[in-house]
């Protein structure tokens, strides 16, 4: 029995497991990986006390700090149910725990085109995470779907990599930062809006984007080795259903913001996973302490 679960390895999971080891609360945290959204980015510029350093390498830094605690950790585990009885039963593929309250901090995953050729040729050209995978396409030409921050940051990375980056943004403007959009035209990315895939073909791999082009209402086509999706994300949620909480029209887990609570007591829930407005990495980490310290005090009155 654990006084605390906490699901999410990301900066709020981790963030409220070394504030609950702090409290001296019995925790497990269990996590598919340390990464979260976060992890999958290439340059973190606001985080303090960091000018400039990579996603990876942040996160690898949580982790670490994370694991200097008294805490017990179940790495490279998936979250396939949770309810509650008279205590909450948290169920993996290998297990089933029994916790006293409970901290959701699954954080989000990238959403899809969905578009034809999309799935058959995901890992094949179709690249969701671009730290990841940039150093692939090496003098390769390539196109980034999305005109946000996450699609500028892919762009501008991938002209490290790339010999030819086009980025297109289904909307008639960008939603960018102005910063990150001057950098991308500063390091030499095409961009283009009104421009929405259609479809994504290549026998083994990508070799040709299917596009509508709003401008002159035709569909269209270019030659490119490699499809970089960085249209939004979608929380992670799966494993929950609205007995225990409330999601928002995006499919956020409501909670209150002043503490972190969702509807079900004993259970909150923290980071990019809620409907807090901001998705930011420090945001996260504060929501994480947030969560940690409301439930201690929650706590101390059981």
């Amino acid at each position: 029995m654990y006084e605390l679960v906490i699901i999410g390895g990301g900066p709020a999971g981790i963030t409220a497991g070394i504030y609950a080891a702090r409290k001296k609360i019995k925790t497990l945290l269990i996590t598919k990986d340390f990464l979260g959204q976060a992890g999958l980015t290439g340059i973190i510029e606001n985080w303090p006390g960091e000018k400039k350093i990579s996603g990876p390498d942040l996160m690898r830094k949580f982790e670490d700090h994370l694991k200097e605690h008294d805490i017990d950790i179940k790495e490279g585990e998936q979250v396939f149910s949770l309810k509650k009885k008279k205590r909450f039963v948290v169920s993996t593929e290998w297990e089933s725990i029994d916790a006293k309250a409970v901290i959701v901090a699954t954080g989000r995953r990238q959403k899809r085109l969905g578009v034809r050729g999309e799935k058959e040729l995901t890992g094949k050209g179709v690249v969701y995470c671009t730290t990841c995978d940039a150093p692939l396409f090496k003098n390769k030409s390539v196109v980034v779907a999305g005109g946000g921050n996450a699609g500028f940051e892919a762009a501008i990375e991938l002209t490290d990599h790339a010999k030819k980056v086009f980025l297109f943004e289904g909307a008639n403007d960008f939603s960018a930062d102005e910063f990150l959009q001057e950098q991308a035209k500063e390091r030499g990315v095409e961009l283009y809006t009104g421009r929405t895939i259609e479809e994504i073909k290549g026998d083994n791999f990508v070799e040709e984007v299917i596009y509508n082009d709003a401008g002159n209402k035709d569909r269209d086509s270019m030659k490119t080795e490699g499809v970089f999706v960085q249209i939004g994300s979608v929380a992670i949620n799966d494993f929950l259903d609205d007995e225990l909480v409330d999601f928002d029209k995006n499919g956020d887990i409501m909670i209150d913001q002043g503490n972190c609570f969702t509807k079900t007591e004993g259970l909150l829930a923290a980071g990019d996973v809620t409907n807090t407005r901001d998705k930011q990495i420090i945001v996260s980490s504060g929501e994480g302490a947030k969560a940690t310290l409301s439930l201690y005090e929650y706590l101390k009155r059981k």
